[in-house]
Formats: C-alpha cells, sequence, structure tokens
C-alpha cells in the first residue's frame, strides 16, 4: 500500500476507533475537555492556538510511541509480518512529523479554528489542514484529553472556560495534609492521617511500613485534591463507577470519572495495585473532596497484600 495510504488510515483510525466514545459522550452529557472546547470557539484566537498548540504536541507524541512500539514489534517478527509492522511505523513516523508542521504554522500565527465532532473527537483546524484530536487507542483517548487539559490550564484559568448552570457547592481550599501518625498497639502498629488508619500486625521491617503508610497518604492526598478540583470546575463524579488504571508506557495511571470521559492522571501505584482499595476509601474520597461531613477508614495491610498476616 502506498504510503499516503497508510498515513489516511492513522486519520480514519482515530475517527473509527473513538465513535463509539463519542455517543456515550452525547448521551450522558459534555466533558470538562468539551465544554472547554465549546469556550474557545468563541473566544480570543490567542487562546484557541495556545489550546490546539498542547493537543498537537501531547498528539505528536502519541503517534511516536506508536512508531517506536510498532518498530519494537517488528524487530520480534519475520517475513510479511515484519514488513507490514516496519510500513505502518513509518507511516506513523510520517503523520507525527505532519502534526508536527501543522503546530509549527500554529505558533507562527495561522489562524486556528476548533470544532467539536458529532460523530467523533474533537477537529482543529489550522491554515485549511483539519487535524482529528483522538488518540489512535480509544481506550487511551481520556489520558489523552487530560494531559492536553492539564498542559493548557498551567497557562489559563480553565475555570472561568467550563462554568455550568448547576453550580458546585463550595469546597474547602485547605491543603491535603500528608503527615503521619503512628500509634504501638498490643495486636501491631498502626499508622493514621486525617482520619485513615492502616493496621499492622506487628512492627517487624517498620521502616519498610513507614515507607509504605506516607506513600497511601500522599497518594489519597494527590487523588482527593485532584477530585476537588475537577468538582469546582463543574465534573459531575460518578463515584459508583470510578475506576484506575495503568496507561501503557507511562508511570501515570487514569482514573476515570464518568461515562463523559472525565479523568485524573495521577501516579497512584498502590491505589492501582492494590485490589478493592480504591472500592474501600471513596467514603473518604467523597468526605475530603466534596467538603463533607469526615469519613473514619479503617485498613488492614494484610488485606491488600501489603504484608503477609504472619508478619
Amino acid at each position: 500500500m502506498p504510503r499516503a495510504g497508510l498515513v489516511l488510515i492513522c486519520w480514519l483510525w482515530s475517527v473509527i476507533a473513538l465513535s463509539q466514545q463519542t455517543q456515550e459522550v452525547q448521551a450522558n452529557g459534555l466533558s470538562r475537555f468539551q465544554r472547554t472546547v465549546h469556550y474557545l470557539q468563541d473566544h480570543p484566537l490567542e487562546e484557541r492556538a495556545d489550546f490546539a498548540a498542547a493537543a498537537l504536541a501531547e498528539l505528536a507524541e502519541v503517534y511516536m510511541a506508536e512508531a517506536d512500539l510498532a518498530r519494537a514489534e517488528a524487530a520480534q517478527q519475520e517475513g510479511s509480518a515484519r514488513a507490514k509492522l516496519l510500513g505502518w511505523s513509518q507511516a506513523v513516523d510520517q503523520y507525527a512529523s505532519q502534526l508536527l508542521l501543522v503546530l509549527d504554522d500554529v505558533e507562527q500565527g495561522f489562524p486556528v479554528t476548533l470544532r467539536p465532532g458529532l460523530q467523533g473527537p474533537l477537529t482543529a483546524t489550522v491554515a485549511d489542514r483539519a487535524i482529528i484530536l483522538g488518540h489512535p487507542r480509544a481506550d487511551q483517548q481520556s489520558a489523552y484529553e487530560q494531559r492536553v487539559l492539564s498542559d493548557f490550564c498551567s497557562n489559563h484559568d480553565c475555570e472561568r472556560m467550563t462554568v455550568t448552570a448547576d453550580q458546585p457547592r463550595p469546597i474547602p481550599a485547605s491543603d491535603m495534609p500528608v503527615n503521619t501518625l503512628w500509634t504501638f498497639t498490643d495486636s501491631g502498629p498502626v499508622c493514621s492521617s486525617d482520619g485513615v488508619e492502616v493496621h499492622f500486625h506487628n512492627s517487624r521491617n517498620l521502616p519498610i511500613l513507614r515507607g509504605l503508610c506516607e506513600q497511601l497518604v500522599q497518594e489519597l492526598a494527590v487523588l482527593a485534591m485532584n477530585l476537588a478540583w475537577q468538582i469546582r470546575h463543574g465534573v459531575t463524579i460518578d463515584w459508583s463507577g470510578l475506576a484506575i488504571s495503568a496507561t501503557p508506557g507511562r508511570p501515570e495511571h487514569l482514573v476515570r470519572l464518568n461515562a463523559a470521559g472525565d479523568s485524573i492522571l495521577a501516579t497512584l501505584p498502590l491505589l492501582s495495585d492494590s485490589a478493592d482499595l480504591l472500592s474501600d476509601i471513596k467514603p473518604w474520597l467523597y468526605a475530603r473532596s466534596t467538603g463533607a461531613a469526615p469519613a473514619l477508614i479503617s485498613l488492614d495491610a494484610a488485606e491488600y497484600g501489603w504484608v503477609s498476616p504472619t508478619d
């Protein structure tokens, strides 16, 4: 197949892979990413250009990573399978290079328009070149959008862009405490912080236990603060559907907040690798992120595989 045809497949792949996700979004309201895009349509070109630049730079990185993956897989193949993967990697590389050229046009001041997709992801048009802002892997679209928002919102006031008709109730702005308090009982040491208690069966390997508890407290504080930030920006949290997963090739984890695709990207290895932990600490997360009455949570370290029941 000619290289141009493979590049076209890259473009079509994004549209087809994300159509199902887009239909889900339409049925469940707009995500914060989409509300930001709607706001930018009728606001200063400079803001649209910065958003497009963030989206294009991230997308170019995504496709370069896909090309690297295809080359790595090709090295383990022979014959036609190897040739197919190498051809694909070349096409994806070429598409990434084209994305960088479009990014250069943005930075040179060419006009930018953003158009929410009715049957697919967002389209950015720069100097008459339309680019579908969709991750080639549909299950990673939310992570891609969150990284774009994180980059863009680090330089812009995104709160005014995502105001909804139903204003969320105020959230306390105080910092999340990350200090830990240790008490030693007949049944073993207990690490506690801000309403979360972790029970260990004995004091063996105490330095390791301290490190584990501090890691947990830090992850909980990071996640609670991110949830509060999302709520302040009008995002509706589906607490029953809250889920965490790893992002391939990256240290961050993706926390899916709702069916609209809103998500949080944060490094949460303990929460991700400990079965049932996220479900068990949801009451605490809800209280900390919404300003509700404090919730007290008691965790047994052995139940999550952090230590052996006999340790």
